[in-house]
């Protein structure tokens, strides 16, 4: 039983020291904000979207594929960079209005349904999905809440204007949603492991703790109660934010 707590102390502690090395990955953006119908100036001028980094970790996007469900594709042959809490915009053309960060090719956002998808060859990395009214003439859309999904978009206060006459907010993150820079999310595989093991430690203790003299039953059973708490506090820390510390 001591060598079952002690290898549950030990994954504890790892999960801790190694959750900063976790790299963050692409999957980890955010589609914060899209245009696909200005009404200032043309679409093929005016189109464009933003991706949000909301991890601690750059995130590069070279050798991806910008396209959607058709025979939309463009290819970042170069390095482009996501900094950590940082937005980028992606754009049609040079001048939609703004300063862009990055100019695509072959690649369209339609007025109707369409899809904003990375892919790395066939792996789809990053996805978001629109149908037929989510797009309206010279407003963008912008993330509201989690999970990045069509219902969770909102159009952009009329207020926020830029460019000739469009209304969004390139650059500067969605009205709201404020973004937050955070570690690395915990895979929920060790979240599922960790709870796994203390299955099997308990269940070892049911079958073991008849054995032990009777004054000690109440001293174990503390013990293995316990380990779920200790283990939570070391994960999350003090501020019950994942690897936060004090």
């Amino acid at each position: 039983m001591k060598k079952g707590i002690a290898r549950l102390g030990l994954i504890c502690s790892l999960t801790l020291s190694t959750q900063s090395g976790l790299a963050a990955s692409v999957s980890d953006l955010l589609i914060t904000e899209i245009m696909a119908n200005p009404a200032a100036i043309s679409d093929g001028q005016g189109e464009w979207f933003e991706l949000f980094n909301p991890t601690n970790e750059q995130v590069n996007l070279m050798g991806l594929d910008l396209g959607d469900d058709g025979s939309n594709r463009h290819r970042f042959d170069s390095d482009l960079l996501i900094l950590p809490g940082q937005f980028l915009t992606l754009a049609r053309s040079a001048d939609p209005g703004f300063i862009p960060d990055y100019v695509y090719s072959n690649f369209t956002l339609s007025n109707g349904s369409d899809e904003i998808v990375l892919r790395e060859g066939l792996a789809e990395i990053l996805r978001l999905d629109y149908g037929s009214g989510f797009s309206v003439a010279g407003r963008s859309r912008e993330l509201l809440q989690l999970p990045m999904l069509e219902s969770n978009y909102g159009l952009t206060l009329e207020s926020l204007g830029y460019g000739a006459g469009d209304i969004g907010t390139p650059g500067s993150g969605a009205t709201g949603l404020p973004p937050t820079v955070s570690s690395v999310p915990l895979p929920a595989t060790v979240w599922l492991f960790v709870s796994a093991l203390l299955a099997v430690l308990t269940s070892a203790r049911r079958r073991s703790v008849f054995a032990l003299p009777a004054a000690s039953h109440s001293a174990t059973a503390a013990k293995v109660t316990a380990l779920p708490a200790a283990c939570a506090g070391l994960i999350t820390g003090p501020s019950g934010a994942v690897g936060s510390s004090s």
